[in-house]
């Protein structure tokens, strides 16, 4: 009997040890999924882009955008049309790949709208309280939901979703600024899974602001806020700026 015992309690023992490593090895295998943090840096970048192709658009050539100094996102493989009446921008990189300033390729639409505008063209693109509206989505066009962005041809991934701006004029530092929200998703290339991405945040445009504004090397821009989402692999997760985000446009 002692001796069963002992092997029982022996057993017990290993039982409780290989439970402990397998839980050590979770945790840490957990501690090490950096995949949350990669793709809420991968879906902030893609929408945040659009955010800029939006900016140059609307300050650029109505036909096709030409940037003076030649420093912004864009190319001359993207057009753009301009109704200044119904204040409605659309950008559209083509069905081919089209290789931007910043050495990333994209193809298809980005659709933008914009309210409450009091001045003429450019200007009024930029005017307090103006609601912006940046979408790869817009109804009855069969452009909508074609919008690839990537590194290289090979690998481009699809970015779906809305992108709302509200100028909120100049803060108390004297610094135009935005309320920004964002709802949207990135397919990855070659089948890795999709991210899902939410975001509210506040953009604060911290140097080289000219309206309009046609010289973007100069430009930075601060961030703070929250975002959720879901990782490519399934893992949700949570950011919370705790520390304003510096972006100079100058450093693609």
């Amino acid at each position: 009997m002692k001796t069963k015992r002992l092997l029982f309690s022996t057993t017990a023992l290993l039982v409780a040890l290989s439970l402990a490593f397998t839980s050590c090895r979770k945790k840490e295998e957990k501690d090490k999924d950096t995949s949350g943090a990669e793709d809420n840096s991968l879906a902030d970048k893609s929408f945040e882009d659009m955010g800029q192709i939006a900016n140059e658009a609307a300050s650029g050539n109505v036909s096709s955008f030409k940037d003076i100094n030649n420093d912004g996102l864009l190319s001359v493989c993207a057009t753009k049309t301009h109704d200044t009446v119904n204040h409605i921008i659309v950008v559209d990189f083509g069905s081919s790949n089209c290789l931007c300033n910043d050495g990333r390729y994209r193809r298809g639409k980005i659709f933008v709208s914009y309210s409450n505008s009091v001045h003429p063209v450019p200007y009024s693109y930029w005017d307090s309280l103006t609601v912006i509206t940046i979408s790869t989505t817009k109804a009855g066009d069969p452009g909508s939901d074609t919008y690839f962005v990537g590194n290289d041809q090979s690998s481009m991934n699809q970015v779906i979703g809305t992108k709302n701006l509200t100028n909120r004029g100049h803060n108390a530092a004297q610094h135009m600024n935005w309320d920004v929200t964002v709802n949207g998703q990135v397919i990855k290339a070659n089948g890795q899974g999709t991210v899902q991405w939410q975001s509210t945040r506040n953009r604060e445009w911290l140097a080289g602001e000219t309206i309009p504004n046609t010289t973007w090397s100069d430009d930075v821009y601060g961030v703070t806020g929250t975002a959720t989402g879901t990782s490519a692999n399934g893992t949700p997760f949570t950011v919370q700026i705790s520390s304003q985000i510096i972006r100079k446009i100058s450093c693609p």
